[in-house]
């Protein structure tokens, strides 16, 4: 056994990261772009692709089946605080939408109480949370793990990034990424331990800016043609 461990690779192993990106502050290499390079790989697609099973399909759509408005899914909270918009602009924004949309809360026990939706947050795993961001027709929320699930499942997205992260590093260009102008020497890769970079420059992405952008979303063929419970990539198990 030793001696196996010990012989050369019969594989070729890589360790994608972007730690170099976040040293030198990088604002516009794609977090991608980055990795494929030392391989000497220039074309690529920055998609993901998220897989659900028939039952997970069946299983959401049970959820949703009484919806008779376009079904907008929200989360309102990152694990980094610095990530976050303000949770009063959610509930302005919920209240703007509620007459129009249905509402579904995903995320997870940390996620605010809101009125006027149909709280999933705190309760589904990751996969069932997906499974019903397949049944929706546009996801609002910070850079965080739905927004990668959401553009696995093809969901448009309105994504809040606010200064944290660089939209041009980890934005889906398919997606409608608010982002804050930055100056050239500002940090672009700010962490949860940067409490003294918190402020208030979130409160500059205003509710009516986002109301413009899901108006926006909906007047796109893409989202204005899908059906009420848009198909899923059924992976056969």
């Amino acid at each position: 056994m030793v001696d196996s461990i010990n012989k050369p690779e019969t594989f070729y192993s890589f360790d994608s990261s972007y730690f170099e990106l976040i040293v030198r502050n990088e604002k516009n290499e794609n977090v991608v772009s980055h990795n494929l390079k030392r391989l000497g790989i220039d074309a690529f697609e920055y998609k993901s692709r998220f897989y659900l099973s028939k039952e997970e399909i069946k299983w959401s759509r049970e959820q949703v089946g009484s919806y008779t408005k376009p079904v907008i899914a929200i989360s309102c909270k990152s694990k980094e605080e610095i990530k976050n918009w303000p949770i009063k602009n959610w509930m302005e924004l919920v209240s703007s939408m509620y007459n129009t949309h249905d509402i579904i809360h995903l995320g997870d026990k940390h996620e605010p109480k809101l009125d006027n939706v149909t709280r999933f947050a705190g309760i589904c795993s990751m996969r069932e949370s997906a499974a019903l961001l397949s049944q929706c027709h546009l996801f609002i929320g910070p850079d965080s793990l739905l927004m990668h699930m959401a553009n696995g499942l093809d969901i448009k997205s309105i994504i809040i990034f606010g200064k944290a992260r660089p939209v041009n590093c980890l934005g889906y260009p398919d997606n409608i990424n608010v982002s804050l102008p930055s100056t050239d020497d500002s940090p672009s890769w700010l962490r949860a331990e940067d409490t003294d970079q918190i402020d208030d420059s979130m409160e500059q992405i205003t509710v009516d800016s986002i109301i413009q952008h899901i108006d926006k979303a909906f007047n796109q063929e893409s989202i204005r043609s899908k059906p009420h419970h848009p198909q899923a990539q059924e992976l056969e198990l």
